[in-house]
């Protein structure tokens, strides 16, 4: 219960920022920081579970929060194209899961993640706010995930498209780390 209410705050805070997922982010150290604690995140639950569950709503949340903070990055971001600050922020957020050695790799495959269009996913995470209890938030966030009530079919291929794309990529990713 602990972990739907830390959940339903962070989902909270996530959707009160003014950042649209399709609005240019200027990449900075606070961007990066925040990249490196949801990709961490994500790394950890993927270590321990062995695949990347895109069925519990703390991997969706992280993935939004990604997404939303590596906007601007491409598919050819390395380190001499992206932002200093930003390369730091991201080694620091992700306690060094993000390395000199390895940050190619993973810029490239975040900037990846940065083109996949993830509104409806973040339109779902907005439900979160309104719900009365983060249990019943959580439930509401996955249904809209997964095409249940409130969906419709366009929204439903659109989100199952981004999110399969997303676990795939990073899934990929994950191999090659440590």
């Amino acid at each position: 219960m602990k972990i739907f209410k830390t959940l339903a705050i962070f989902a909270m805070a996530l959707t009160m920022s003014a950042v649209s997922l399709r609005a240019e982010v200027k990449l900075n150290a606070s961007n990066g920081i925040a990249a490196g604690k949801a990709l961490l995140a994500l790394y950890q639950q993927y270590k321990a579970d062995g695949k990347l569950d895109m069925s519990n709503t703390a991997n969706i949340t992280n993935l939004i929060s990604l997404a939303t903070n590596v906007q601007g990055l491409t598919s050819s971001s390395t380190t001499k194209t992206t932002p200093a600050s930003f390369v730091t922020g991201l080694i620091n957020g992700s306690s060094k899961l993000v390395n000199k050695s390895n940050s190619n790799s993973v810029l490239g495959a975040l900037g990846s993640i940065a083109n996949l269009d993830l509104s409806s996913l973040s339109s779902a995470a907005s439900a979160l706010g309104s719900s009365s209890t983060a249990a019943s938030a959580a439930g509401s966030l996955l249904s809209k995930i997964t095409g249940g009530s409130g969906s419709t079919g366009s929204n439903t291929a659109s989100n199952t498209a981004a999110a399969l794309s997303a676990a795939s990529t990073l899934t990929n990713l994950f191999k090659t780390l440590k």
